[in-house]
């Protein structure tokens, strides 16, 4: 009996694809932000964030700041903006305690690869940036692609919001209470 346990544990624990860490792959043109400086008013060809000497987890904690950069959509998702596509639309700058809670959260988002298979709303190839300063220690960016099957990264591990309560649900409310997206 606590053989087949073990056993339905192991066989649950590899289905639902606990076990390994998502790595991000594909970036050929990185940005580097910092939480002092304002947002830039475009991301160009930037497709995603560089982070020196990042760890396995998302984000640290304990942040004194924070910005939150979000972009418009790349054409024809961007008919209801009036901005061109990858645009700076909205740009919220985080107190202590609003970076620490956000970064509390984040490090409760699972960077598990999901398992199975997933149904996304619409793609609108949006993202944001979002960005944490520490004492003594380099700032933390993150790419947040922010439409369709939402994805966060810190350049080196990826979580997803399908199958991860605690990015859809205390992450997603956060960034939409501080910087609402226009999609």
């Amino acid at each position: 009996m606590k053989r087949a346990l073990l056993v339905g544990c192991f066989l649950s624990l590899l289905a639902s694809g606990c076990g390994s860490a998502s790595l991000v792959t594909g970036v050929s043109s990185p940005v580097r932000l910092l939480a002092s400086h304002p947002c830039p008013v475009t991301l160009g060809a930037t497709d995603g964030v560089s982070n020196p000497e990042i760890g396995d987890e998302l984000v640290a904690p304990n942040p004194t700041s924070g910005l939150i950069c979000r972009y418009a959509p790349p054409s024809p998702f961007n008919e209801d903006f009036d901005l061109d596509p990858g645009t700076l639309y909205a740009q919220a700058w985080l107190t202590r305690s609003q970076a620490v809670h956000l970064a509390a959260i984040i490090a409760t988002i699972s960077t598990a690869v999901p398992a199975g298979a997933a149904a996304c709303p619409a793609d609108f190839d949006s993202s944001s940036v979002i960005v944490f300063a520490y004492p003594g220690a380099a700032d933390i960016d993150l790419w947040f692609h922010d439409t369709g099957c939402q994805t966060l990264d810190n350049g080196r591990v990826k979580a997803f919001e399908v199958g991860n309560v605690n990015f859809f649900g205390p992450f997603d409310s956060l960034i939409q209470k501080w910087a609402p997206s226009r999609t």
